[in-house]
């Protein structure tokens, strides 16, 4: 057996996720061991321990009407909200078929913003009941409330319509009373289908009251346990069971109840329907919270943008972007300090938006880079403030890397040196920075990163020399236009931004050097670079991609002048000069002439003059795929397998760690590194070098990093090291080892 892993400090976890799932209310989880151990009876059994866990059973349901304001209609236990979304859908369905009326003049409505239970389980039911009615989303407004006027046309034709009480990634509280007048007012024998998930313990709901015909709710977002779940069906609402069987909750959802679960909703809403002092609290503490936290948040980003705010939202739930910042940005920055947040959306190599923002018509950089920081009704003032502080803390860190720009004096600021590699969606923008000298130059920059590009220019004092383009298209680049102007750059330069009067450019100990390699595009140059004197890589644009090559079909194409490049282009490199793309669409980061031979295999005949036609035929096979692909894409890249690397669990990280001359490889972001150091989870005895995905290739390039040397790679999740590894792997390391699940699961 493995040794246990011996850590330094000990990093404590601050949760603001509670929208996504929250921890179990203390007596809550008492009542679940209690009813596992010791009133563990079946409700269908008629002996003393059963009819005690039944009348345990009613008694939850008695709690939950008075906690709804569900005098009448059914409460039935189901495991969770998808479960109570699915049987509502199957039960409004089967009453529209049965009333005759199946088919697409009958539409099924849900709001744009609603979770994906709701569409997903009307596609599939829709689907498969043969009701085959049109599905359509009802619009919303750019505060996330229902557009009341679009769902005014869209009624006349509804027969059912689904909403829901407040938005998991806004917050967003949807006004109930206004939708039941208009839906009852146009179509009032339209079933009404409204999401409560997010409501429960943080407004107010009667819902007897109300002719809201299905309603399920999710006791895991509420401090009970997974698995557990419940809905209210209105009296006279059509109901038709998704699971039958045994017979239980009165033959409405068969199946043993889950009685550990139940119970601990029992504890749950005997805590809400408190009069004296409850470990739920008030709106108006709630409110009060919010605000603390807000005043948090801008201190780390003044700039902050609130995606949705009051009066529209429910207290708990802050979703907010950062101008210049991603979404994986900020939970990156917040994750390796101990605070778990969300992204508005998943969180993926590729640039994503969320859907619920874009339905709301929000600029898509509030899309790309939304968060959601959400907690609790039981969270306590103590749990605020650690809150508030550990946030307010990352303020120095984000100051520190050039994160947003400040009045920081830039010579507190450590010195960037060496080359850096940006990426945004399958774009690829560089920064080569010379300490010594203080200058940069910026290569390939795309729009959305022109301001973090500011930022550090302007946060570390350099002097920018130019900011290049390797080709370009129809028109100019517009981001090396404004990086031009923001940056205060007047030396005379041509169409991709070299200054006329230099044949090279110097950046202290760097080189540059470029070529005229079109063909691709008519106006298209390689950039040389060479560092004390020494070929090192290469700027190649889109004439060589990592494991394809560049287009010729689009205007200024020529593919003889694409061939004349690559044999002129390839004159003056070695077979391992690293190769930087402007595009990188199969995440390898670089590749070399070596590699790129051996990938794509009909360029090593094309670079000696031969199968010219073989050429042209592949070529013309190239532009008809990505002419009918449904993004642009400025090459060819086939995607394959990567060569498996070794895995280390973390059980085993002990011995493997005991390695002689084993390198620790961080390849989180600097900024990472400073927020949560791997001292809070490895032995302090081991080596760790830190070099974030960003400048790998640097730590390539200058010689940091050697083949030959045993790395282990370790990131906050193991997605990133693992990729890390790959590229590794592509540039001939061998002895690679990436820690599965990264940090997470050391914490």
């Amino acid at each position: 057996m493995s040794a246990p892993i011996q850590r330094g400090r000990t990093l404590s976890e601050v949760y603001l996720d509670n929208n996504a799932t929250t921890p179990v209310l203390a007596s809550a989880a008492a009542a679940v061991l209690q009813t596992m151990q010791q009133d563990f009876g079946n409700p269908s059994s008629s002996h003393s321990t059963g009819i005690k866990a039944k009348a345990a059973l009613e008694q939850t349901r008695s709690l939950a009407r008075l906690l709804l304001g569900a005098d009448n209609g059914d409460i039935i236990f189901t495991s969770g909200a998808t479960e109570g979304i699915q049987t509502s859908v199957i039960s409004a369905l089967q009453a529209i078929r049965a009333h005759g009326l199946a088919g697409p003049e009958t539409l099924l409505l849900y709001g744009a913003t609603e979770h994906k239970a709701v569409p997903e389980s009307l596609k599939h039911w829709n689907t498969l009941l043969q009701v085959n009615a049109t599905i359509e989303a009802i619009p919303v407004l750019d505060t996330g409330l229902l557009d009341l006027d679009a769902l005014k046309k869209l009624l006349p034709r509804a027969a059912l319509v689904c909403t829901m009480a407040a938005n998991n990634e806004t917050g967003v509280r949807q006004d109930l009373q206004a939708l039941e007048q208009l839906i009852r007012q146009i179509k009032p024998d339209a079933y009404w289908l409204v999401d409560c998930v997010q409501a429960l313990g943080k407004m107010s709901l009667q819902l007897a009251a109300t002719t809201i015909d299905y309603a399920p709710f999710s006791g895991h977002k509420l401090y009970g346990p997974k698995g557990i779940g419940f809905l209210y069906v209105r009296a006279g609402a059509p109901y038709r069971p998704l699971i039958t069987g045994g017979g239980q909750e009165g033959g409405l959802r068969s199946g043993t109840e889950n009685l550990p679960g139940i119970a601990a909703l029992n504890a749950i809403f005997s805590e809400l329907l408190k009069t004296g002092p409850s470990q739920f609290c008030s709106e108006e503490v709630l409110w009060h919270y919010r605000t603390e936290l807000l005043t948090a948040l801008k201190k780390v980003f003044p700039a902050l943008v609130l995606n949705s705010d009051a009066p529209f939202v429910i207290p708990t739930t802050i979703n907010f972007s950062v101008p210049g910042f991603f979404a994986k940005d900020i939970l990156d920055l917040f994750d390796a300090a101990g605070i778990r947040i969300s992204s508005g959306s998943a969180c993926s190599s590729k640039v994503t938006g969320s859907f619920v923002l874009d339905a709301m018509g929000l600029e898509r950089w509030r899309s790309e880079g939304a968060i959601r920081l959400s907690f609790g009704p039981a969270m306590t003032a103590a749990e605020c403030a650690e809150a508030c502080a550990r946030i307010s803390s990352l303020a120095a860190v984000v100051r520190e890397h050039c994160l947003v720009l400040t009045d920081t004096d830039p010579l507190n600021v450590p010195s960037a040196d060496g080359l850096y590699q940006f990426k945004y969606d399958a774009c690829c923008s560089y920064l080569l920075i010379c300490a010594k000298s203080r200058q940069a130059i910026i290569i390939d920059p795309v729009l959305p990163l022109a301001e973090r590009f500011v930022n550090i220019i302007q946060g570390q004092g350099l002097s920018l020399l130019a900011v290049l383009d390797t080709h370009l298209h129809q028109t100019t680049n517009q981001a090396s236009v404004l990086l031009r102007q923001l940056l205060a750059l007047t030396a005379q330069q041509d169409l991709l931004g070299w200054p006329v009067a230099l044949t090279e450019l110097q950046l202290g100990s760097y080189q540059l050097k470029r070529l005229a390699t079109p063909g691709h595009s008519e106006h298209a140059f390689s950039f040389l670079l060479h560092h004390q004197g020494k070929l090192k890589a290469a700027f190649v644009g889109d004439l060589i991609l990592p494991g394809g090559l560049g287009r010729t079909d689009m205007p200024g194409g020529n593919a003889a002048a694409l061939q004349q490049s690559l044999r002129t282009l390839t004159q003056h490199l070695y077979p391992d000069t690293l190769l930087f793309s402007s595009h990188d669409y199969a995440q390898r980061f670089v590749t070399t002439l070596e590699q790129a031979v051996r990938e794509t295999p009909l360029l090593e005949p094309i670079l000696a003059g031969s199968a010219l036609d073989a050429w042209q035929q592949t070529l013309n096979e190239q532009a008809l795929v990505l002419q009918q692909a449904s993004s642009h894409l400025c090459g060819l890249v086939e995607v394959s397998p990567q060569d498996a690397i070794a895995l280390v669990q973390p059980v085993a990280l002990m011995q493997l760690l005991a390695q002689q001359d084993l390198i620790v490889l961080d390849v989180r972001e600097p900024y990472e590194q400073s927020a949560g150091a791997l001292i809070h989870y490895l032995p302090t005895a081991a080596e760790v070098l830190q070099v974030p995905l960003s400048r790998l290739c640097n730590a390539v390039l200058d010689g940091k990093l050697q083949p030959e040397q045993p790395l282990l790679l370790v990131c906050r999740s193991g997605n990133r090291s693992l990729l890390a590894a790959r590229v590794l792997r592509r540039l001939g390391f061998s002895q690679l080892w990436n820690l599965q699940g990264g940090v997470a699961l050391l914490s």
